[in-house]
């Protein structure tokens, strides 16, 4: 991507315009695939859709779809283990202890969890092998902001760029990973009535990117560390009052959500954003298949194939959906 950048532009902004792109999925744009270069076509020739409300509508849409058409929901159950005999899957077993036959089922859980931890089989720990070597996407650091009045001039989606998006990088994918010094910070305001309280207070996402949850190796920091929550989201609203927006004085409360949160939210290794990333001219070819070589198990989601994010989570799940019809025994 970055050398897609450097041959095109003569301007170093839009060079690092092309660089965010390569975020999308995670990644590195000094090794992100330049094919990356579609999306912001994607946008500016196909633009981009808004749900009323947020994104939390489409679940609840989705959980309608469910109860109209008979399905079962189990909310705030976590399942333990997928069952096999042999190299056929039987079933799911819940945290409750109870066991759910099945034939087929459907694994929106990270890659890396559902063969490393949920199945124990050896053609599961063979899989395992093969993702763990796999570059992990970066992480995300989260600021959700209740702020009073209005904000004047800003868009939708808003970024404010580092001067040196090297160094952000570097300190993401480097060898000792540390939180972004001067990041990269986007801001979501919403115009939509739906997700504000009123006319005279806004509702702020903050986000930067940021290394993933860990020990402190393999590109980790621990992000549960004593204070440095508080103290990075503190960092993170300073660098942004620096590029002239200082909201800090409107805030009337905040929370924080650091990659250790998502990791523990969802499962997602070291919170992990995408799964993992498109580092490599072949990352994009090595993702987990739709259909596992498990027969009968099926990986959904944004660690799986096409990829991480909205549109592709829900490609990947068409192509599941499609996978499961036209399935034959094997």
């Amino acid at each position: 991507m970055r050398s897609l950048g450097n041959s095109t532009f003569s301007d170093r902004r839009l060079v690092t315009l092309l660089d965010r792109y390569a975020t999308y999925t995670g990644s590195d744009p000094r090794k992100a695939p330049a094919v990356l270069a579609t999306v912001p076509y994607i946008e500016q020739t196909f633009g981009a859709w808004h749900l009323g409300g947020g994104v939390s509508t489409l679940a609840a849409a989705l959980v309608q779809r469910c109860i109209d058409l008979g399905v079962e929901l189990r909310a705030n159950t976590s399942v333990t283990s997928i069952s096999t005999v042999g190299n056929q899957i039987t079933g799911v077993r819940t945290s409750d202890g109870d066991l759910f036959p099945a034939n087929i089922v459907v694994a929106n859980a990270d890659a890396g969890q559902v063969y490393g931890s949920l199945l124990d089989s050896p053609a599961a720990q063979k899989i395992n092998n093969e993702v763990a070597k796999s570059t992990p996407s970066l992480a995300g650091f989260v600021l959700l902001l209740a702020v009073n009045g209005r904000t004047p001039g800003l868009q939708h989606h808003n970024v404010w760029f580092t001067e040196n998006y090297d160094a952000e990088f570097d300190s993401i994918f480097g060898r000792k990973a540390v939180p972004v010094n001067d990041p990269t910070i986007y801001v979501c305001l919403p115009a939509d009535p739906l997700m504000r309280p009123d006319n005279d207070h806004e509702s702020w996402f903050v986000l930067v990117n940021a290394p993933r949850h860990g020990d402190g190796s393999n590109c980790t920091i621990n992000w549960d560390e004593p204070g440095l929550a508080e103290h990075y989201a503190d960092r993170v609203l300073a660098v942004l009052a620096r590029r002239g927006m200082d909201v800090r004085p409107r805030i009337r409360w905040r929370e924080i959500r650091t990659p250790a949160d998502l990791e523990r939210g969802v499962r997602a290794p070291g919170g992990a954003i995408y799964g993992t990333s498109s580092n490599g001219a072949r990352a994009a070819f090595t993702r987990p298949a739709n259909e596992s070589p498990i027969n009968g198990l099926y990986l959904v989601g944004g660690s799986s194939h096409p990829g991480g994010g909205l549109p592709l989570v829900g490609m990947s799940a068409e192509i599941v959906a499609n996978l499961i019809n036209s399935a034959k025994p094997r």
